[in-house]
């Protein structure tokens, strides 16, 4: 048995099930999904089945318990081998799941629902089909500037938005950046782009709205997020230009994740 725990928020859910899936392909022993509840709800709730078409397994007891019985081992530091995600013997996946072993057929996957689209999302869409050619700029603060995120994560630099901007303007001087942000009051004060800024407002509908919006961008500057990673991972197209912070967490003692495509660019 396999176990992959379902937490946090969309964009690590993603991560998250995409890591099922691949088990579940690849292992001759059954996989099954964990939800840990309490760990959901701190991101909001499971957010998963409400935007993608995808089938979750029902909530089990016998998995639940086994999610404990395994976590209790590996409190103890009991059998470590089943809890070394790179080790075929492993049992619980208790991680993020970051990397880009599980995700080769993640956009095949991972396919939006008919969203609840209000009139604002849809002029947006319209604006962003629209425009000779459409940036996706995201930029998260709200939760990443609590202390002990701001240690470990930290937010991305206006010179890294502003470096990145310039970038993707040379090569496309026609360009519209259409800004996504918990923080527009920040990102108006330090970012744009004379005449060709879009700010989106928060609070027009469900998070994973802005998510299926920056999808539908042509290229995209993304924050030290998951949230973001993803919309720039099922853009529409999939060899869409990428660019990335190469300090991807602030604390110097974490590992940057094996996540990004080999034509992503880092800033």
């Amino acid at each position: 048995m396999k176990i992959v725990c379902l937490k946090g928020g969309l964009g690590n859910q993603l991560f998250e099930y995409c890591c099922y899936r691949q088990l579940s392909k690849q292992s001759n022993e059954p996989t099954w999904l964990y939800y840990d509840r309490r760990k959901l709800k701190q991101h909001g709730r499971l957010l998963l089945s409400e935007c993608f078409d995808v089938e979750l397994p029902r909530p089990s007891l016998r998995v639940a318990l086994t999610t404990l019985a395994l976590k209790g081992m590996e409190w103890c530091r009991l059998f470590p081998k089943r809890f070394d995600t790179s080790h075929p013997r492993c049992m619980l996946y208790d991680d993020y799941c970051q990397h880009r072993r599980y995700l080769s057929e993640a956009r095949q996957w991972l396919r939006f629902r008919s969203l609840p689209f209000t009139d604002e999302a849809l002029a947006l869409q319209r604006q962003i089909q629209e425009a000779p050619y459409s940036v996706s700029v995201h930029v998260r603060r709200g939760d990443y500037l609590l202390p002990a995120n701001a240690r470990n994560f930290g937010t991305c630099t206006e010179n890294y938005y502003q470096t990145a901007i310039r970038h993707l303007q040379n090569l496309h001087p026609e360009a519209t950046f259409f800004f996504f942000s918990d923080d527009i009051a920040w990102t108006e004060a330090h970012l744009s782009v004379e005449g060709r800024s879009v700010y989106v407002q928060p609070g027009s509908g469900p998070d994973y709205i802005d998510l299926y919006l920056m999808t539908q961008c042509r290229a995209h500057v993304i924050a030290n997020s998951t949230f973001s990673f993803w919309g720039a991972f099922l853009s529409r197209d999939a060899k869409a230009p990428v660019i990335y912070p190469k300090q991807w967490f602030k604390n110097p003692d974490w590992t940057v994740p094996d996540i990004f495509p080999n034509h992503w660019h880092s800033m």
